[in-house]
């Protein structure tokens, strides 16, 4: 565990510790950074932990001590003694908080703290189905945040349903992404130009950033995408960037190659510096099948890219259609299709849409979650005084 005091030498009177199974920094990890980066002028120290599941120390941990932020790691993979060793880091933390994002993360923190009674909030950052073991991870994670004494989401459609499944115990509370620039690693290679990959400068560019996997709707987004070039001119310059990796990629070249437009189609992979792809693009499509509120549109309406996006989850509460995006149905290829071709035909519309991006200022922003997350605190450390004075 690695410690470090307080930047400003503020009087800390509330400890909280954010632990999260991850390997990346993505979009959640990057709402975790930023808001323990932004209480170092608080009453509150933050920490962030995670565990050692590859060779390297995780990313977010690493991220966490650039920013002094303290940290805490525990082991790797699936362990019986990974309940005992948190308990242990939970007892030394007397009184602190916890909070627990993703589903190891909210399974073993919620045995943990219920053995060390241990003050816990559980964050739902979605559910994925990726795979079999993961389908099993998360009904493990459902059944926890059944059980859990506090349970935030990012949506109100997914409240709603973690409501559902809490039954008569404390509904969940509705705490939202806050809107940030994408997250950026540091490279020492070139900075990605349309050039560089073969794109004209005058090309109108589509593009997607995220994990591929099923869940995340690639497969229509293509579909979509040759639709459109078939009922554009031979000589339309029209490209589509996919930036992510995942078990789908393999699938999803073979799709592009199937249907003759492997040409138009670049697989970026995995890139640590998304802003400056996200600046290529002409326009960001999000085209899911779940979702709680994405990260990834949250940073295209915040580098003012216009956004297509599939009406699931929170993304409605986000996206209002016409005024600061386009909304279309999930898998519903020809609507997304016609959606791609007004946003590639329609300069004017783009520059309303991304103007629209700006009423999300306050409510999307990072002071407003830091409110949140404040209110949420005082709440959780509130209720334990008084526990400890009855």
């Amino acid at each position: 565990m690695t410690m470090n005091p307080d930047n400003a030498g503020h009087r800390v009177k509330y400890d909280v510790l954010h632990l999260i199974g991850s390997n990346l920094v993505g979009g959640p990890e990057k709402q975790i950074l930023h808001h323990a980066k932004d209480m170092q002028d608080s009453e509150y120290r933050l920490a962030i932990g995670s565990f050692h599941d590859l060779r390297e120390r995780p990313e977010v941990l690493v991220a966490a001590e650039q920013r002094n932020i303290p940290t805490v790691c525990l082991p790797g993979g699936v362990r019986l003694d990974l309940v005992s060793r948190l308990s242990r880091i939970l007892s030394d933390r007397k009184g602190s908080l916890l909070c627990t994002h993703g589903f190891k993360a909210n399974v073993v923190g919620y045995l943990a703290a219920r053995a060390t009674n241990t003050s816990h909030v559980a964050f739902v950052r979605g559910f994925t189905a990726e795979n079999k073991r993961v389908i099993f991870y998360e009904m493990l994670e459902r059944q926890a945040l059944k059980r859990a004494q506090r349970v935030v989401c990012v949506s109100e459609k997914q409240a709603e349903q973690i409501a559902a499944l809490r039954g008569t115990r404390r509904p969940p509370i509705v705490v939202k992404n806050a809107m940030l620039p994408p997250y950026s690693r540091q490279h020492d290679g070139e900075p990605a130009s349309r050039s560089s990959i073969g794109i004209p400068d005058n090309a109108f560019v589509f593009g997607s950033v995220g994990r591929l996997s099923q869940e995340k709707g690639h497969r229509f987004m293509i579909s979509a995408f040759h639709q459109l070039c078939a009922q554009a001119p031979a000589n339309a310059p029209l490209f589509l960037i996919v930036v992510g990796d995942g078990h789908e990629q393999k699938p999803l070249e073979q799709q592009a190659s199937q249907l003759g437009i492997r040409e138009r189609v670049y697989f970026a992979g995995f890139q640590g510096n998304c802003t400056e792809w996200m600046h290529l693009f002409d326009c960001m499509i999000q085209p899911s099948l779940t979702e709680g509120t994405p990260n990834t549109v949250l940073e295209a309406l915040c580098l003012k890219v216009p956004v297509i996006a599939t009406a699931v989850g929170g993304v409605p509460d986000l996206i209002v259609d016409g005024r600061n995006g386009l909304l279309v149905p999930s898998a519903d290829v020809t609507q997304m299709a016609a959606a791609m071709k007004t946003m590639w035909l329609d300069p004017e519309l783009r520059r309303e849409l991304t103007s629209g991006a700006e009423e999300l200022t306050w409510e999307y922003s990072p002071a407003y979650q830091r409110e949140r997350l404040i209110e949420l605190y005082e709440e959780v450390f509130r209720r334990d005084r008084q526990r400890v004075t009855t």
